[in-house]
């Protein structure tokens, strides 16, 4: 089984390479994308993914924060069988967009964004509908961007996306560990239960360590 990785908002690909290390100790193989997430080219990304994915086996989409949304896109662009891409997981992901993205471009701020709200990231309702499974990792850890835009700690965040923003109506299985919206891309938990979901379509729902 292969799984293609893609980063998030002002990141590159190279921050994504230890949880593909940590992935392929679980016998996947991986490949991590690199594309620029303030001036998105959807036409060259999605191609790259197409290239990216196995013709031999199934494949797995995994998504960091913007990443997610990106893959979201993708499905409703590409429309792909299961058999072909079996499940997505999502990292930190605001699945219907980010009220800090709102509240940034009410500041007039919107153009640090780049194109990357038309991805996504601006706040919209939908469900999930692809015949992909989706699993969704939550951080509860309130470092970041959120307290200083919003001065909003009532809500249990990551510190830039609240748990609830990862959440999607017909989503698979959700699950929260006590990270912040980076360092969920680095912990071991994460690793271990992609793998989990993966093998079970579920997560492993007590702490792996």
């Amino acid at each position: 089984m292969k799984i293609i990785i893609l980063h998030g908002l002002y990141m590159h690909g190279m921050v994504m390479q230890p949880l593909s290390r940590s992935l392929r100790t679980f016998n996947y193989r991986t490949k991590v994308l690199t594309y620029n997430s303030v001036a998105i080219n959807k036409h060259k990304l999605f191609r790259e993914i197409d290239e990216a994915l196995s013709s031999e086996t199934p494949n797995v989409l995994v998504g960091h924060s913007l990443g997610g949304l990106v893959i979201k896109q993708y499905l409703a662009s590409r429309k792909p069988s299961a058999k072909e891409i079996s499940h997505v997981v999502t990292i930190g992901s605001p699945l219907n967009g980010a009220s800090i993205v709102t509240r940034i471009q009410d500041l007039g701020l919107g153009n640090i964004l780049g194109n990357s709200p038309n991805f996504g990231l601006k706040e919209h309702s939908s469900r999930w509908d692809f015949p992909q499974k989706l699993g969704s990792i939550a951080g509860t850890m309130p470092i970041g961007a959120r307290a200083l835009f919003l001065m909003d700690n009532q809500q249990p965040s990551d510190g830039t996306v609240t748990v609830e923003e990862t959440k999607i109506e017909g989503m698979t299985d959700h699950i929260e560990t006590t990270s912040s919206h980076t360092s969920l891309i680095y912990v071991a938990f994460t690793a271990k239960q992609i793998d989990y979901f993966i093998r079970h379509n579920r997560f492993l729902h007590k702490q792996v360590g």
